[in-house]
């Protein structure tokens, strides 16, 4: 807890009601598990130490990459060990920038017992969502400019061969002063109106849909079957549906007649068409008593 970061032992103790000697410099906390059930098996900032026993230094590389996953992927971490196959493992399989053998794990991460560059801001690299796995240092704080000359010819494609009696140009002999142009980007071809309208009305037959049959007397589409008259003699107007869909078009159709579109709470309103709508108060709403335009 917050309460306790910076604390001496003897201090926490006496927080959680224990009783330790005099000098005593870090408490130990046997734990069993690692994550949100364990508090103590992520960072403490705090002389408490989390304890584990394992069955063999496999299992311990097992229980090292859980707490790493847990609370610290990228940072550091520290092994002691005589055995140099051990320690590469750990090396090797750990989702940590520094390991540090042999070493007291504060010590050593910034540079003070080891040849890490000297450092009190540690990167955590691409497992810890950082930039740099470095300590970082004022190298990383420099703006270089750098005047690259060039060492090697770029690759150039062979041109492709031409009609006959053509002579292509010769190489020029020095470096020539401008880029060569980019090639003019193909203008796109427009797809004529018949021949998409095909490949629509194909699509939507592939997925099951058909035209309706035409008639003679088709019925009025939904925004404008929702058109009411304006209410200038103070009549109401005859109970209809309301709209299921209501674009801007529908709108300053509705402006340019004088009438009024009558809206539910289903309907579909576009952006555009409600923004029009609302500041010339075109809407009429049905369904909500007591709502009004």
């Amino acid at each position: 807890m917050p309460a306790l970061v910076g604390k001496s032992a003897r201090i926490i103790a006496e927080k959680i009601g224990i009783t330790v000697p005099d000098g005593t410099r870090a408490l130990i906390a046997p734990l069993t598990g690692v994550g949100r059930d364990y508090p103590l098996s992520i960072e403490k900032l705090c002389p408490v130490l989390s304890w584990y026993e394992v069955q063999d230094w496999r299992e311990g590389c097992e229980r090292c990459i859980q707490i790493l996953r847990y609370g610290g992927m990228g940072h550091t971490m520290s092994i002691h060990s005589q055995n140099e196959d051990v320690i590469l493992q750990f090396g090797l399989k750990k989702p940590a920038f520094r390991i540090c053998v042999n070493t007291p794990t504060t010590h050593g991460s910034i540079g003070l017992t080891t040849g890490l560059d000297p450092a009190m801001t540690l990167g955590c690299g691409g497992w810890g969502g950082n930039i740099t796995s470095d300590n970082i240092s004022p190298k990383h704080l420099l703006n270089l400019k750098r005047l690259a000359y060039g060492l090697r010819p770029p690759v150039v494609s062979t041109p492709a061969p031409g009609p006959a009696g053509y002579e292509a140009p010769a190489a020029p002999a020095s470096k020539p002063d401008r880029l060569p142009k980019a090639p003019d980007r193909p203008s796109p071809r427009a797809i004529p109106a018949d021949v998409l309208a095909a490949r629509v009305d194909q699509f939507l037959a592939a997925k099951g849909f058909r035209p309706a049959a035409p008639t003679a007397d088709p019925a009025p589409s939904p925004a404008s079957a929702a058109v009411a008259p304006a209410a200038a003699t103070g009549a109401a107007p005859p109970a209809q549906p309301p709209a299921a869909f209501v674009c801007e078009d529908d709108v300053r159709t509705a402006l340019k007649e004088g009438r009024q579109i009558l809206i539910g709470e289903r309907t579909i309103i576009t952006p555009a068409a409600r923004d029009l709508g609302e500041a010339s108060r075109i809407f009429r709403e049905a369904g909500w008593p007591g709502a009004s335009r």
